[in-house]
């Protein structure tokens, strides 16, 4: 299952379907944490709003991971990200 999705590029413009839009009044604004950053993506089916910064994507992915590990199969020690050394 294929569904649009928009990036839209603070300053340059949006991509949209793979294609490049110039538009130099493009502004990359978070609709989760508000902040305007260097980049922001569609997570709506139709490509459209809400957009998500980076950081609040990865925040969202990291919690999909850790959800995952907690009702995991086979209670093993350890955290879901691996090994941690230092």
């Amino acid at each position: 299952m294929s569904s649009a999705v928009e990036v839209r590029v603070h300053g340059r413009g949006s991509v949209s379907g793979g294609k490049p839009h110039k538009d130099e009044a493009v502004q990359a604004c978070c609709d989760v944490c508000g902040g305007v950053t260097d980049a922001v993506v569609s997570a709506g089916p139709d490509g459209k709003s809400p957009f998500l910064c980076k950081s609040c994507l990865r925040e969202r992915l990291e919690q999909i991971t850790l959800g995952l590990w907690m009702f995991r199969e086979q209670q093993s020690g350890g955290l879901p990200w691996g090994k941690i050394s230092g």
